[in-house]
């Protein structure tokens, strides 16, 4: 899921958007990929969500941002041989800042989860809606 599902904001500022997981099970990494209007959407941050550090475990953020493309690809991973961790909360949070006015989706295009083995975890899509005045 995206929290907040709808944003409101002034050409100019920045906001953050959290990417949730919930009902998870036995969850180790979460690489996905997001596309959003290069045009009017920058991409400032991505930062750990704490879900999969919530036992204390260290996570690795990596993201690959694409302006000319308007995606981003980022993957929270547990260190290795941790074990997977269940239950609800934000993977990872987006910081963005609006630059110009308009509006755009912000989209997980592809993506899930992944157990300690590395087997897919089914997820279900998200996206928002990004109006900039």
């Amino acid at each position: 899921m995206m929290d907040p599902p709808t944003v409101n904001v002034q050409q100019g500022a920045t906001f953050a958007m959290n990417v949730l997981i919930s009902g998870a099970q036995n969850v180790y990494s979460v690489p996905v990929q997001l596309a959003f209007d290069s045009k009017t959407l920058q991409v400032v941050n991505v930062s750990n969500g704490g879900f999969l550090s919530q036992d204390g475990q260290a996570v690795a953020i990596v993201h690959r941002e694409d302006p000319s493309t308007g995606t981003i690809q980022v993957n929270a991973t547990r260190p290795p041989g941790a074990q997977g961790v269940a239950g609800q909360g934000t993977v990872f949070t987006l910081t963005f800042m609006a630059k110009t006015s308009g509006r755009s989706m912000v989209t997980i295009t592809q993506g899930g989860a992944k157990d300690p083995g590395m087997q897919a975890i089914s997820v279900s899509p998200a996206q928002a809606a990004i109006t900039i005045q």
